[in-house]
């Protein structure tokens, strides 16, 4: 069938950005969701287009392609900018689907805003071009995210839409099954797959040769994977080590993993002589009360987790992580001190990110705090951003929160000096057992990630307060005859709570739910005849 007689399929990966803005910032980790989607839909019937809006910018409404199908996809805080979208591709005659945490968590009502729903793995993508093309849609298509069909990832879909990672960005697995209370994964998932060795290999071989000539990625192979969480399956995680030791046209690698593999100093070394360089950990606090209040026992093993950063990085491995800051039980004064303290030590990272816990729709956490009504009024979706402050019941008064998570997030050298942390990065590079320039560019990069990622992102005017805070542009870019109706249904903001703080109507019912199932697990047995 030639390209010009196919049907016209888009995959949009919704995106709103942190500084509440439209800009890009082209961040490595976000396109392969798209990637696999586009793939999936294949070409047999489609000419597939792949836009995201963190590496193109907001999708141009105003100047929209007639599609056939669309695909949009995103993050929970990404919701409200899919359902936009959906009503212009809508309006246009586009059948649009719609996949991602809330249409798995929610799929009945997301079904309310698109046309068919994705309900968990990927793989139902393919289901709904085989059904669109046979004229047989379903409002919700279901698939288990832990059972992984083989399918083929088609690189060739970065290079045609432009997306140029430094990075060969790959997935060998999918899910965790640790159950923390902050992380939407046991509630999406509930458990961990790994891809088919044959299937990675095939995703690496078509990686490699789809990289353009002059790009950083074929000159200097390098292998970000981007597991939920890469050390769950241990048999696994060495198989895929091994593949990638053996693969020549792989200089290096990277992954995410929980905190307690640091432990196991064979282990580490073992990663190393894979050409292992980079290891993202679930770190998110060294406050152990934090960790206990959200059942993150993986880093409760061990108290000296920053020795074992050092050692990881005395052979070569840069170690990254991300800190969580938690306004229910930390005062500012006291997430001050913890950001000054990891400053101050000579060999421990910098955060590559740092965040206060959100609690997002669908995790324990979430149900807990809803129960006990401590999420704050008029809570959004679009709040659900990690730098929000989303609760009701703080410990702290709320302007002296809201002035240091500014300051943390907008201009972070106003807690932590540049050049005390430009030093202690100098020091990790001299640690670090190598003199290969590119683990150096790493580990320096990954430790300044903070202030390069503040500059960039440059903010709305903002409160930083759940129910008040700036909504981004595109909540407003609507056309002049649009309705009352569907300004309510595409473009007013969901919200999670009312402006008494009680929770929204979409989701009592499964609140009821929770509550009822609870329940019927702790009814006493009886001897008297059903």
């Amino acid at each position: 069938m030639s390209r010009s007689a196919k049907l016209q399929a888009l995959v949009v990966c919704a995106h709103l950005r942190p500084g509440r803005n439209k800009r890009r910032s082209r961040y490595v980790m976000q396109p392969i969701s798209g990637l696999h989607i586009a793939s999936l839909v294949g070409e047999e019937g489609f000419d597939v287009r792949l836009h995201h809006e963190d590496w193109h910018g907001p999708f141009g409404v105003s100047a929209r392609r007639r599609y056939d199908l669309v695909f949009l996809t995103g993050l929970q805080v990404d919701f409200d900018r899919m359902r936009q979208l959906a009503f212009h591709f809508r309006r246009d005659g586009a059948v649009v689907a719609a996949g991602g945490s809330i249409c798995t968590l929610f799929p009945e009502f997301a079904a309310e805003f698109f046309d068919v729903v994705c309900a968990g793995g990927v793989e139902s993508a393919a289901e709904v071009a085989a059904d669109f093309l046979a004229g047989r849609l379903k409002p919700i298509y279901r698939s288990p995210i832990t059972a992984i069909r083989p399918y083929r990832v088609d690189y060739r879909h970065f290079v045609r839409n432009r997306i140029s990672p430094s990075m060969h960005l790959v997935e060998s697995s999918r899910g965790c099954s640790f159950r923390c209370a902050f992380c939407t994964m046991p509630s999406e998932v509930g458990g961990h797959a790994g891809y088919r060795l044959d299937a990675l290999a095939e995703a690496l071989d078509s990686a490699a040769a789809s990289a353009p000539l002059f790009s950083f990625r074929r000159w200097y192979p390098t292998v970000l994977l981007l597991d939920n969480n890469f050390s769950d399956d241990r048999a696994h995680m060495l198989a895929v080590s091994e593949l990638l030791r053996a693969r020549r046209d792989v200089r290096g690698w990277g992954a995410l993993v929980t905190q307690n593999v640091l432990n196991d100093r064979e282990l580490l070394r073992l990663l190393a002589r894979s050409k292992c360089n980079g290891l993202f950990i679930g770190l998110e606090s060294l406050d152990r009360e934090l960790l206990r209040r959200h059942n993150k026992t993986q880093n409760l093993g061990r108290r000296d987790v920053i020795e074992d950063i050092a050692y990881a990085e005395s052979l070569g491995i840069g170690v990254t992580y991300g800190y969580l800051f938690d306004p229910r039980r930390q005062t500012a004064a006291e997430m001050r001190r913890q950001i000054e303290t990891i400053a101050r030590h000579p060999t421990m990272p910098m955060p590559t990110y740092m965040s206060v816990i959100a609690p997002l729709v669908g995790t324990k956490a979430f149900w807990d705090e809803a129960e006990a009504g401590s999420l704050a009024p008029n809570l959004r979706l679009r709040d659900l951003d990690g730098e929000t402050i989303a609760y009701a019941d703080l410990a702290d008064d709320p302007a002296a929160l809201v002035d240091f998570v500014e300051k943390l997030f907008r201009r972070p050298w106003e807690v932590v000096g540049r050049w005390g942390v430009l030093a202690k990065t100098i020091r990790r590079l001299f640690r670090s057992g190598t003199l290969n320039p590119i683990r150096w560019y790493f580990i320096a990069a990954a430790n300044l990630h903070c202030f390069v990622w503040s500059r960039a992102e440059k903010s709305a005017k903002r409160t930083y307060l759940a129910g008040t805070d700036t909504l981004d542009p595109q909540y407003f870019e609507r056309p002049a005859d649009l309705s009352e109706e569907d300004r309510r249904r595409y473009f007013d903001p969901i919200v999670v709570t009312e402006a008494d703080g009680a929770l929204a109507a979409w989701l009592r019912p499964a609140l009821k739910a929770r509550a009822e199932g609870r329940k019927s697990l702790h009814m006493e047995p009886t001897d008297e005849p059903l």
